[in-house]
């Protein structure tokens, strides 16, 4: 009976060791709950890839609309060292909207623009934001953590808030993958 349980645990053990997430990774994506519903602009989920060249941030919604009042904000943790992001993609979701990366001040963008490579947009048919920014943006830092911000404003009386993973909290470390574009 020691010998089948000894197993039995044994096992057990071998097989949690093998099912735990790694503490980093090349990709990282996260689903979100219905917790916007007040807005058409929910996120649903994330996802990044941290690529050789780029940081690609996916962002998809309950319903992305051209004529949304909805903003975007993708926040960069490039040094774990430094308390909250050093930098900030931020972006309209409405048709006829820019973007621009910014240095961040604690959870808020600047005007000190980042000069250097990146393309933001939001394809509303595919209810998705794309973002692809350079690692030379953020030094080719090896590793990074995102944190990504949705306010919509749109009935004007209170706005709607919707963080992933949550407020001021970050994914998981994104190591830069060696064998990917991140394209």
């Amino acid at each position: 009976m020691r010998t089948r349980t000894a197993l039995t645990a044994g096992a057990a053990l071998v097989l949690a060791g093998l099912t735990v997430a790694p503490a980093s990774a090349e990709f990282y994506g996260i689903d979100d709950p219905a917790d916007a519903s007040a807005s058409l602009t929910d996120i649903y989920s994330i996802d990044a890839n941290h690529g050789r060249e780029n940081l690609r941030v996916r962002v998809r919604f309950n319903e992305l609309m051209r004529s949304s009042a909805a903003g975007l904000s993708i926040f960069i943790d490039s040094d774990r060292g430094v308390k909250g992001p050093e930098y900030v993609l931020s972006s309209g979701l409405g048709d006829g909207t820019d973007y621009v990366l910014t240095r961040a001040e604690a959870w808020r963008g600047s005007d000190d623009r980042v000069k250097c490579d990146y393309v933001a947009r939001p394809r509303w048919g595919k209810d998705l934001f794309r973002a692809v920014i350079s690692r030379e943006c953020f030094d080719s830092a090896g590793s990074v953590r995102v944190s990504v911000k949705m306010v919509d404003q749109a009935d004007g009386s209170h706005p709607v808030v919707d963080w992933v993973p949550k407020r001021h909290r970050w994914s998981l470390p994104i190591e830069s993958g060696l064998g990917s574009t991140g394209a």
